[in-house]
């Protein structure tokens, strides 16, 4: 049986670097509201490229509390709906407790679990990270899922209880966005799609 790592490994192995830097992805966070017929308020921008096996994350939010840590995670289902809980959980594909983005994959961490971000006094936090184990290509790719904002800091599944080993007791939803292909070659797309199993076309 091939192993989740292996199979991460699998999503790269047809790219060259020039190739996987050339797809990159963007979602506009919004905030987090009841009525999804009513205008959504922009909180922030994020920006993602491929290097490599790497993941290169840049962007920056507004609105948070001041000085404050506030939860940041891919969850699953791209809907920006119900105060962002259409978004579903987590985006955790192997099925692990949440964890930190530094913890070596697939060890005790979701794909999703990104960490935190940081808020300045102004309540704006810049975003500038580095991450392994997610990515925008292969068959885990989170291009189409939701970036979601917490109210509150993760504990980054460090607590003693069964909200840390799923959320990180990371609180309300503050802003969500989809994650959008934002670049990408004709002839990365094909290799992209070729080198998928048959029954991942069917969920791409």
């Amino acid at each position: 049986m091939i192993g989740a790592t292996s199979l991460l490994l699998l999503c790269f192995i047809n790219l060259s670097a020039s190739q996987m830097a050339a797809v990159r992805g963007r979602a506009y966070l919004f905030r987090a509201q009841n009525n999804n017929n009513a205008p959504f308020m922009l909180a922030g921008m994020v920006d993602f490229r491929q290097d490599s096996l790497n993941l290169v994350v840049n962007g920056s939010v507004r609105g948070l509390t001041p000085n404050g840590l506030h939860g940041f995670h891919v969850h699953t289902i791209g809907d920006i709906g119900n105060n962002c809980t259409a978004a579903a959980g987590h985006y955790n594909p192997f099925g692990r407790n949440h964890g930190a983005p530094a913890l070596m994959f697939p060890t005790i961490r979701h794909v999703g679990d990104l960490g935190n971000i940081q808020a300045d006094g102004a309540g704006v936090a810049t975003i500038s990270g580095t991450f392994r184990g997610v990515g925008l290509v292969g068959p885990f790719s989170i291009i189409g899922r939701t970036l979601i904002v917490h109210a509150m800091r993760d504990d980054l599944g460090l607590g003693n209880d069964q909200g840390s080993r799923t959320t990180g007791n990371a609180g309300a939803r503050f802003a969500c966005g989809i994650i959008g292909l934002l670049q990408v070659t004709n002839i990365v797309l094909k290799t992209l799609l070729t080198a998928m199993p048959n029954w991942l076309h069917n969920n791409w």
